[in-house]
């Protein structure tokens, strides 16, 4: 028996080897440090690059966000080429009380859309595809 797992999950590992994996998802903001702020206290993100000068500010976080600040005004009423983003957490609950103060629309238990219309799904981390 413990021979067929160890088969089972070097054929599962090799998959997820395999597998594309999502670089970053790059996000217009027309509020460049509050989306900052946003990331980095709500999911504890840590930022790894900085470029640009105000009003083209760019920054990537470790985590797979990518942050790029626009002068024109977001239609958030459109999809922006995004029908969702997912992020992985430890606790949905607990992350979306972390929501509160911020000027996101909650939309139900492990939905949001930030300012600039983007919707955030949150799953949570130990149903992360990779794991399974």
């Amino acid at each position: 028996v413990a021979e067929k797992e160890n088969i089972r999950y070097a054929v599962k590992k090799r998959r997820c080897e395999k597998m594309a994996k999502i670089d970053h998802a790059g996000l217009l903001t027309e509020s460049y440090e509050d989306a900052q702020r946003f990331f980095e206290e709500v999911f504890g993100m840590r930022k790894w690059r900085e470029d640009g000068e105000k009003p083209a500010r760019r920054c990537w976080y470790m985590e797979g966000i990518q942050l790029n600040e626009t002068a024109e005004k977001i239609d958030t009423e459109a999809q922006n080429g995004y029908g969702h983003i997912s992020i992985a957490v430890e606790s949905v609950s607990e992350t979306m009380e972390k929501l509160t103060g911020y000027p996101v629309k909650v939309m139900n238990d492990h939905w949001f859309q930030l300012p600039n219309g983007t919707k955030i799904e949150l799953k949570p981390l130990d149903k992360w595809k990779v794991n399974s």
